[in-house]
């Protein structure tokens, strides 16, 4: 049974970002990353716990005039003192915030490109209907024509001048279609959506959209940026991994003991054996030193790149903001324009009904009118884009999601 299509599944724009984090392999991929480094994390961490071993050994002596064997078991454990006191395992607890940070970027991503992708589809849609009244509207200005002909007070070049508009509207129609017909299958794809013609989407208000005041663009709104956060905690790894290089200048405690067994006649028997010591690194050749001039280098490097990025992403917001602002004046100037150009097609209507003006300047006044509605659309998609890159770079995700419910 074929479902219609008021029974497919509508997706709103929450839904959307929903499938599309859920089928990321990107984000998949991060989660198995995290997972790793918490495993590395655990490993790193055990090296602060005494390594226990054991020794169960038998030894033949063949001595002159007799033999003998010694036969002994014991234990012995090796504690780093330098991994507990330096708290080996840190930098690789800040790893997995790392990984997490760069997790939650990556997610930004996917949420920017569905939510782009999901209103990009709805604009076209938008921009076919306009085509469709505008075609309307010539078909029933085409059936006036053919009746003002029959009656010889119009000719037939303005008949096929009416049909000619008509068809080239149908073209732009047809190219729009494909535009939405790629937008749809990349949405699809994204989501996981096996077939792409039964994706249907929530409409959402777009009139008010510029409506609430823009915002404002400084330092602060990039606190909650992951990819500056990440670097930050690059910055504190590293560091951490300096300190955890004097580990290795600090003695090791040394404990054992066991049960020997002394086969030697001429010995004192078997016994028990407690050993306990320091082993103490004395001299390797400035490797300390020469790893932790190489660690802080690399930390100066993480805090330049931070920096660097910071400024990026600044200079990338101000002009996210200049556009948002020009974008808003230029919607006011179309919505101006076309009120006017309403007003021309009404009075282009009535003067071509009068006989007063050409079936040109009937046509020209309903073009103009239709550029302008599509101008507008095209104008409040790129305003709509803008504002999406800005709530991504400041991670506002419920300022994303709240284009779903509309302003």
């Amino acid at each position: 049974m074929v479902l219609s299509a008021q029974t497919l599944p509508v997706l709103t724009l929450e839904d959307c970002i929903l499938r599309a984090e859920q089928n990321s392999f990107q984000l998949q991929a991060d989660e198995h990353l995290i997972s790793a480094t918490e495993k590395e994390a655990s490993l790193l961490k055990s090296q602060t716990i005494p390594k226990i071993g054991g020794d169960l050994t038998m030894e033949n002596r063949f001595l002159q005039p007799y033999y003998f064997n010694q036969v002994w078991a014991s234990v012995h454990a090796d504690w780093s003192l330098g991994d507990l006191i330096q708290k080996t395992g840190r930098s690789a607890l800040q790893d997995i915030e790392t990984r997490r940070l760069e997790k939650e970027q990556n997610s930004l991503d996917v949420i920017g490109r569905s939510t782009s992708l999901y209103i990009s589809i709805l604009q076209v849609k938008k921009q076919i209907k306009i085509l469709a009244v505008r075609i309307g509207f010539l078909q029933h200005h085409r059936e006036l024509t053919r009746g003002m002909w029959k009656a010889g007070t119009r000719t037939r070049l303005d008949l096929l001048q009416t049909e000619s508009e008509m068809v080239k509207l149908q073209e732009d129609t047809a190219r729009l279609a494909i535009v939405r017909k790629n937008l749809r299958n990349e949405l699809a794809r994204l989501l996981g959506w096996q077939n792409a013609d039964s994706l249907h989407l929530a409409s959402l208000q777009m009139d008010g959209i510029t409506g609430p005041p823009l915002p404002q663009v400084s330092l602060d709104v990039l606190a909650d940026n992951p990819l500056i956060a990440s670097y930050d905690s690059r910055v504190k790894a590293q560091q951490y991994r300096t300190q955890e290089i004097t580990a290795m200048q600090i003695p090791h405690v040394v404990l054992g003991g066991g049960y020997f067994g002394d086969g030697d006649p001429t010995g004192d028997g078997n016994y028990w054996r407690v050993d306990a010591g320091i082993a103490i690194p004395i001299y390797y050749g400035h490797e300390s030193g020469y790893k932790k001039q190489w660690s802080k280098s690399i930390t100066e490097l993480l805090i330049s790149q931070k920096q660097n990025v910071e400024r990026e992403l600044m200079i990338h917001l101000a002009k996210v903001y200049e556009k948002l602002v020009r974008l808003k004046g230029i919607l006011d100037l179309q919505m101006q324009r076309k009120s006017i150009t309403e007003q021309a097609v009404g009075f282009a209507e009535i003067n071509y009904k009068a006989g007063i003006s050409t079936n040109l300047d009937y046509l020209s006044a309903q073009q103009r009118l239709t550029s302008t509605q599509l101008a507008i659309e095209e104008t409040r998609l790129q305003y709509t884009m803008n504002l999406i890159e800005f709530y991504i770079t400041t991670n506002q995700v419920d300022k994303i999601t709240e284009l779903g419910s509309g302003y």
